[in-house]
């Protein structure tokens, strides 16, 4: 019997304690400002400025905000920047309706992270159809149920999956299949692969 070509997405909250931070708190007050659409950070203190930036908008992160830095830092970067304290309950639950709804529809979820999954979907096109147009109704579907957009990547293979739902984001599905590397992949700087940080 012919065997079926492996098709892994890797799904990837978009900035995950802050837009679980933004959708807690437009379900609290629906005409609260989202904090998602100006320079914002999940980090520590604002009253004591200590900690680090845990998250960033995409806004924060345009203008040279980067997660891990001090507060301090990133606030010189960007002085009107707002920081808001961390919930991490808030973040652990967000992350259990996350990984429910993927096992809803994925025959392996596999959690990477509090914020991230790969899901098996090999032979599930005769229930869902195309994967990448599957993909394009999963990623609708999480940001209409749970308040918060991902990222998805498919591949044959988690490093390709996972390296895919890097690319442009947010709110994404791209492609990284082995007959695709010459195009997108091997343009990519070293440091975007999976595993090779800065001192590698």
């Amino acid at each position: 019997m012919e065997q079926k070509e492996r098709i892994i997405f890797h799904i990837d909250v978009n900035s995950a304690f802050l837009s679980w931070e933004a959708a807690e708190l437009l379900r609290q007050d629906p005409d609260a400002p989202d904090i998602r659409s100006f320079p914002s950070v999940i980090g520590g203190s604002e009253k004591t400025r200590h900690g680090i930036v845990l998250a960033k908008s995409p806004s924060a992160a345009a203008l040279g905000v980067c997660t891990g830095e001090p507060l301090a830092q990133a606030r010189r970067k960007c002085p009107d920047l707002k920081i808001y304290a961390p919930h991490y309950s808030i973040y652990v639950e967000r992350s259990r309706q996350f990984m429910a709804l993927l096992k809803e529809y994925a025959p392996s979820v596999d959690t990477y992270s509090i914020d991230e999954a790969f899901c098996d979907m090999t032979g599930t096109s005769s229930l869902y159809g195309n994967p990448v147009d599957f993909a394009h109704r999963l990623k609708d579907e999480i940001h209409t149920r749970l308040g918060f957009t991902v990222n998805i990547g498919i591949s044959s293979n988690r490093l390709l999956a996972k390296t895919a739902s890097d690319f442009e984001k947010p709110d994404k599905v791209h492609t990284l299949f082995p007959s695709e590397m010459e195009e997108k992949f091997w343009p990519l700087p070293i440091e975007d692969l999976f595993f090779v940080g800065k001192s590698t």
